[in-house]
Formats: structure tokens, sequence, C-alpha cells
């Protein structure tokens, strides 16, 4: 379960690409990626996105991370992204949802850091 501050739950059961597991080859990379899809989906159920629509937000967030190195560009998206919606989140709420949802794909994949 993803549990966020809001103390909304979402099971990474129900959405597609958050099946849970350590797959061969999968490093860094694939926790940030993890990590990414588990922000998009916190985030795109606070906008009001469902179903297909919240899944294709997830990987579009995630696209986003390749703009420049580091979390800037996330944060950026996300705080645009919700602020339109009209939540209102610190660049620290954001940064601490990322670090819990990189805490949740470490668990998720089995991996450590």
């Amino acid at each position: 379960m993803i549990v966020t501050d809001d103390t909304k739950k979402t099971s990474d059961r129900t959405q597609p690409g958050l099946q849970a597991g350590h797959q061969e080859g999968e490093g860094l990379d694939g926790i940030r990626a993890r990590r990414n899809l588990l922000a998009g989906y916190w985030a795109g159920s606070l906008i009001g996105f469902v179903g297909d629509d919240l899944g294709r937000y997830a990987r579009d967030l995630h696209e986003v991370d390749h703009a420049v190195a580091g979390d800037s560009d996330v944060i950026a998206r996300l705080s645009r992204d919700l602020s339109l919606a009209g939540h209102k989140f610190s660049k620290a709420d954001i940064e601490a949802a990322l670090r819990r949802f990189h805490v949740q794909a470490l668990k998720d994949t089995g991996c450590t850091e």
C-alpha cells in the first residue's frame, strides 16, 4: 500500500506498471522509475485523474525526469500540476513525498540502497 500524508491509500496491485518484485538488472534507474511512478499516481489521484488517465499521468511524470539531472524537473512539474489543481504543497513537501516514495520503491523491489 502507498500511504500519503492525506491518508489516501492506493494499492499497487491495482495500478498497471507498479507490480512489486525485484527484476534482474533493476538498479538505481529502476528504483528511480518506480519512485516517479508512485509519485505520479499520488499526484495524479490528488489532481483527479482516474483509470488510464492516471496511468498516463504517472508515466508522463517519469518521462519529465529525463529533462535535467537531479529532481528539480520532477519537483517543478509536481508543484505546477498540483497548484493548478488547487493543492498547495511547498517544495519541501514534495521533496519529502519523493523521499517516501523512494523508500517505498526500495521496499517494493527488495533492493537496498
